[in-house]
């Protein structure tokens, strides 16, 4: 893997972290507006898989089809959501920020939706220090934020 590979998958994944902590701030009011949680929870999921196809090498298109960027990536790579988890989180890329039909959303749904994120997060996360860890060995040095 290229130094400015890893870099710019770093930079995925900060802005991963950023909706991830929008999660955090806004899911402690207890009356958050559950839409925006489960479209930063999409985001989330989304910017983490991204950050794991630059780290990697793998070319994608601009879309918010999740299963489809989880295809992309190298088949021992497994961000720990089951194919059904990342359709439905795909549906809140766009639904959740206007009016449509499904206007269901709940706690229990919004709360799922940003756990699925952690998990994805955290995964991404992991594996991104795993391959600085390695690049770093392998350059005998440590030029490369090792901090997402």
């Amino acid at each position: 893997m290229q130094p400015e590979a890893l870099k710019r998958a770093q930079a995925w994944l900060r802005k991963a972290q950023s909706d991830l902590r929008a999660i955090e701030i806004l899911i402690k009011d207890s009356d958050f507006p559950l839409n925006i949680v489960c479209y930063h929870a999409q985001q989330t999921v989304e910017k983490a898989l991204k950050a794991l196809l630059t780290a990697y090498g793998v070319p994608f298109s601009k879309t918010h089809d999740l299963a489809l960027l989880d295809r992309l990536l190298p088949s021992a790579i497994d961000v720990g959501l089951e194919a059904r988890a990342l359709a439905e989180l795909s549906y809140f890329a766009i639904q959740s920020r206007y009016p449509t039909e499904f206007e269901e959303f709940t706690h229990s749904l919004a709360e799922k939706l940003s756990q699925q994120a952690r998990t994805a997060y955290d995964t991404a996360a992991n594996l991104i220090r795993k391959l600085h860890s390695e690049m770093a060995k392998e350059d005998g040095g440590d030029e490369i934020d090792s901090n997402p």
